[in-house]
Formats: C-alpha cells, structure tokens, sequence
C-alpha cells in the first residue's frame, strides 16, 4: 500500500512540474497553486526542526464541463535530525478524484476524498454519488477504504472500510433538513454505526439549529447541539446554545470498556455592534457541568475595534472558574492594511491557570508578528514568527516564511 501511494504522489508530482509549461498552465480549463513553505523552530521535545514543504493543488475541467479532475497534496523534508519527524523525503495525498456528471442530477465522485455525513465523517479512497431533484429532496451515497494520518506517514487496509447515506432537502432556502446513516468496519468487523440529523431554518429575526449523532452500540446520544441565533435588531445578536458530548469508541477499541463521564455545556452570547463608533463588544457566559455534579463557569467578554481605517483591533479577556482547574487569560490581535498589498499583523496571548494536582499557578504565553505580501495577482509571500513560554518551553521561536502562487 505504501508502494502504490509514493506513486500516486509521484504522478501528482509530476504531473504538476508539467503544468508549470505556461502554455498549459495558462489554459482555462486548468486551475493550478503552489505553495512553498519553510519552517524553522524547536518541536515538541524542545529539539530543533527546519522544514521545507511543498503543497500543490490543481483542478482540470475540459470544455466538456461534466468531467474534472481535483488534487491536492504535499512533499517536505525535515533537515534536522529530530526524534519526533522523521528526517527523509516524505509526501502526502490528501485528496485525488475525479467528478463525472453523466446526466443532469446525478453527479459521480471516485478517488480519494474526505467525506463528511452528521452521523460520520471520513477520508477514503472510494465512491459517492449525489442524486438531485427527487422532489424536494437529493440524496448522497459514500463507501470506500478508509484512510489515516500519523505525523509522517498513513494507513490504510482492505478490512477498514466506511460507508453511509444522506437524505436531505435541497429546494428550499430557508430550511436545512438531512438525516444520515453511516457504518464503520475494522479489519471487517463492526466496529460504529451512528445516525446522524442536522437541522437549521432561517428568517429574518430568528434561526434555530440543531445537531445530533446517536450511536447504535451503546444506544446512547454521543453528541448534540442545540441553539438558536436572534437578531432583535440589526445590530444585535443574542446566541443561546446547549452542547452535550458522551464519548463513544469503535467497538473494536480497548477504549470501549472503559467508563466515560458525559459533558454539558449551556451557553448565552450577545454581539452588539455600536451604531456612533465602528466598534463591535460581545460576551458570553457558559456553565459547563460534568458527571457527579462536578460543574465549572467561563466567562468571555471582548471588543472588535478599527480605531483607523486600515487598522483593526480584536481584544477578549476570559475566566472559568471550577471543575479541573481555575484559569484567566486574555488575548490581544491587531492587523494593519497598507494600501491592499502589504498587512501587517502581530498578537498577544496569555492564560495564567492552577490544575487541582498542581502546587500553585502556571501560564503560558505567546507573542507573534506577521506580515501579508500581495505581490501579483497571482503571487503573495506570508512570514510569520512567534515565541512561545510555559511550563514545558522557555522562549520557543517558531517561524514560517511562504510563497504562494496561483494560475
């Protein structure tokens, strides 16, 4: 399997350096983007780490128009002998399909794709197909392989395998209404099956939504969210939201015996956008509660400003106070637009916090500068450093310098 995925990326890869012929890459049917990045900096482990990475994407659609190819993937070295990465010349395949559109309502996807149901999300090498237009409503049928990540590499067997289906309305606007199904194997035995509804309806004052996935093995709602955005006037909006999480496992896990605790979480919001000065404040308070009574408080509140016209500033404080430990800390960032080529932006971070099997108080802080260079049209450059301090790092610099280019 490793074999036939470094081809892959090797006929991506070459592919790619062919398109770069700018009597292709010029061609409308052909859309093409590079962007070569370089990091530097210490990992994880405090080691240093020096990075260079080159992502590619590109998509081909023929005159034709029911027919495109989507691509999308990486090649990098670590140049540094680091413990956690591993220091040869590696490449990624996030995704390569193909779209064939053989009449008007049926669409066709095959290759590798990142497949997103409520009841299940997957990256696989596989099938969907959309159906449109049954009345009211459209369905989508996904099956393959599944696909995944480690730091440097991926798995991916015969045995492992997803598939699901989704019905949902399509013509009407102002209602969003699917309920899905999926199925996950490992090694070819069962090891999830989850249903999944999603719902949410627009209007002008109010739009409730809501999100939930029921797990079939432990007969249990593993995760749900419910709220409602009003909008009482035009430049207010109050956010009202219940979110409950029971952590579930594949019922081939050694994690599926153990006891999990369910999580609550109640949440109100208000954004209010000032009417005499361009100044936006919000807040927001959550009451979080955990199994035996154990609950916790968070506090938010902060301010969107743009004291001048190319300049805005966002600044937010946050408490909580309970379960697992107190913390405060707030968060300051700024960007400056000069004349639509050249942002510049910088932040900083600082969270001072106490957990119950620790003797007094830690924190973590981060500084960061970064600037945005639109060049051309079709090229920017982006830079960024930052200087991390905590309990585990003292003054870790991390740096990204990266040239994006579009065709």
């Amino acid at each position: 399997m490793r074999r036939i995925f470094r081809w892959a990326v090797s006929i991506v890869l070459v592919f790619s350096a062919y398109l770069f012929n700018p009597a292709i890459a010029n061609t409308d049917p052909l859309k093409f983007s590079s962007s070569t990045q370089f990091l530097w900096g210490d990992d994880l482990l405090g080691n240093s780490q020096s990075i260079i990475a080159q992502y590619l994407r590109l998509s081909y659609t023929p005159e034709a128009g029911n027919l495109s190819v989507t691509g999308y993937g990486r090649v990098w070295q670590d140049f540094n002998n680091g413990p956690i990465r591993d220091n040869n010349f590696l490449g990624r395949l996030y995704y390569l399909y193909l779209d064939y559109t053989p009449v008007q309502d049926i669409a066709l996807r095959l290759g590798r794709q990142y497949m997103t149901f409520t009841a299940q999300t997957s990256l696989m090498d596989g099938a969907r197909v959309d159906i449109h237009n049954i009345g009211p409503l459209g369905v989508t049928v996904a099956g393959g392989r599944t696909v995944v990540y480690s730091l440097d590499s991926e798995y991916s067997a015969s045995g492992n395998i997803f598939w699901g289906v989704d019905l949902h309305l399509e013509k009407i606007r102002t209602l969003q209404l699917g309920v899905s199904y999926a199925m996950v194997y490992d090694e070819y035995d069962r090891a999830r099956e989850e249903l999944g509804l999603n719902f949410r309806w627009t209007s002008r004052y109010v739009s409730p939504y809501a999100e939930i996935k029921y797990d079939y093995f432990s007969k249990t709602m593993d995760q749900g969210t419910v709220g409602v955005n009003v909008f009482p006037l035009s430049n207010v909006l109050v956010k009202a939201e219940f979110y409950q999480s029971y952590p579930t496992f594949d019922t081939t896990s050694i994690y599926s015996v153990f006891a999990v605790d369910q999580y609550r979480e109640y949440t109100i919001q208000a954004d209010y956008s000032l009417d005499a000065a361009p100044v936006t404040v919000y807040a927001a308070y959550a009451k979080q509660t955990y199994e035996d009574s154990d609950n916790a408080d968070r506090f938010t509140v902060g301010a969107k400003v743009f004291p001048l016209k190319n300049l805005n500033v966002n600044a937010s404080i946050d408490y909580r106070d309970g379960y697992g430990g107190n913390l405060w800390g707030f968060e300051v960032t700024a960007d400056y637009h000069i004349k639509s080529k050249l942002t510049l932006s910088g932040g900083i971070q600082y969270d001072d916090y106490e957990r119950p099997d620790q003797f007094g108080n830690n924190f973590a802080r981060r500084y960061w500068i970064g600037a945005d260079w639109l060049i051309t049209k079709k090229l920017s450059a982006l830079a960024r450093i930052e200087d991390d301090s905590n309990e585990s790092f003292n003054h870790r610099t991390l740096g990204r310098v990266v040239l994006n280019w579009n065709l």
